[in-house]
């Protein structure tokens, strides 16, 4: 199951890449830096910081039970 997953994940994400790319005739868009609002730094910073964290937690509270 988990291997289908991966699997299917992994293709999804090859689509995605592969119709997401610009037409040769438009220009490139311009990348503009992030303005560092209190926004974007709690959602790119504090969230996926918070998220890993999390994470870790859980998968060692989950061994710990295991046990």
């Amino acid at each position: 199951m988990k291997r289908e997953l991966t699997t299917l994940m992994m293709v999804f994400q090859g689509m995605v890449v592969a119709f997401a790319q610009t037409p040769e005739h438009y220009p490139p868009p311009v990348p503009e830096p992030v303005a560092p609002t209190l926004f974007n730094i709690i959602l790119y910073l504090v969230i996926p910081i918070a998220l890993v964290i999390f994470l870790i937690y859980y998968r060692r509270k989950r061994r710990d039970r295991k046990k």
